[in-house]
């Protein structure tokens, strides 16, 4: 039979100002230690010791599969080449904000879809061009997951073919009158570089059915860095650069040669016949100056479109504190 104690609440005067004491823990340092193990735990919790890709090079991008893309316990599927290959969901949602109501958009190499999907979600209709079947059937089961699938027209082929086929034609140009004499502007017929070249002409510019077009070539594997750098060695801050270079001696990261990147020039060119507008995404350590020769003149092409200076506006992506890459805005002046 149970024994009742009644008398655990009696205090020994029998006053009722007397408080019963909470209980002491008889270990509280073992009580912290455990609750930051839990807390330790709970930030751990999507990692994996073990492998599932089978590739051990993967084992990283793994652990980071939610910021590739959130939804991934909803079925993204991904090939080997995606894992190292697509953009993280966060920076393709800002490229895509950045843009956001354009009607329609290119996406070159597409993937696996990480910036069509977005691309879908804040423009209207996004053409992705792919050379691997394969891989564009998993960018349709991902749009699917995110219900973007009826926005994306896929396209297989080669880029540079692709894009040429796009291209528009050539800009009309009108001769050039000064400011008192434009009346006479309306009675000259339009002449365009195959029926005069030789005048002095104007251009006017066409708007062009494409509103931008987004490019992420790839860039060669994992192993394009070289060398792994310590936090903060990759930042731009010119202070914190030059004391990590000096206490780095020879390990310098090495330098991202862009004549290394297949297919690069011939589609930028391509995509110059396309759009006034186009975004090349690219590895954190590119070679600055080559950067800046994306703007350059065409030295293949003699086009009108392909002669002129572009601006290029660099930017730079930062996951978590991680520098991943940059972002090249190549923009008609």
């Amino acid at each position: 039979m149970p024994i009742l104690d009644t008398l655990s609440d009696v205090s020994s005067t029998g006053s009722d100002s007397d408080t019963v004491q909470p209980p002491v823990a008889d270990h509280p340092q073992k009580v912290l230690l455990d609750l930051k193990k839990c807390v330790h735990r709970r930030r751990k919790r999507h990692r994996a010791k073990s492998n599932p890709l089978g590739d051990p090079a993967l084992l990283k991008y793994w652990n980071r599969r939610y910021e590739l893309f959130e939804r991934f316990d909803q079925g993204v599927q991904l090939d080997k080449e995606s894992w190292f290959g697509v953009t993280p969901e966060s920076i393709a949602w800002y490229q895509a904000s950045a843009i956001a109501g354009c009607d329609l958009v290119v996406d070159v190499f597409c993937g696996v879809g990480g910036n069509t999907i977005q691309f879908a979600q804040k423009c209207g209709v996004v053409v992705g061009i792919e050379n691997n079947h394969s891989r564009m059937l998993l960018l349709q089961q991902n749009a699917k997951i995110y219900g973007v699938v009826h926005k994306v027209m896929l396209v297989c082929g080669d880029a540079p073919i692709v894009l040429r086929a796009l291209r528009r034609e050539p800009l009309t140009k009108v001769t050039y009158q000064p400011m008192g004499e434009q009346n006479d502007l309306t009675s000259h017929a339009p002449e365009t570089e195959e029926t005069n070249p030789n005048s002095s002409l104007c251009c006017i510019r066409d708007r062009s059915i494409f509103d931008f077009v987004f490019m992420s070539p790839p860039w060669g594997g994992p192993g394009y860095t070289g060398v792994v750098l310590p936090p903060g060695s990759g930042s731009w801050n010119t202070r914190k650069r030059r004391q990590w270079f000096q206490s780095a001696e020879e390990a310098v990261e090495p330098t991202k040669n862009l004549e290394e990147i297949p297919l690069l020039s011939a589609t930028l060119q391509a995509a110059c016949h396309l759009c006034w507008r186009i975004l090349v995404y690219l590895p954190r350590n590119t070679s600055i100056g080559q950067v800046i020769q994306l703007g350059w003149p065409s030295t293949v092409c003699h086009c009108y479109l392909c002669s002129q200076q572009r601006e290029v506006t660099i930017e730079e992506y930062v996951v978590r504190g991680r520098r991943i890459a940059i972002g090249v805005h190549v923009e008609a002046q």
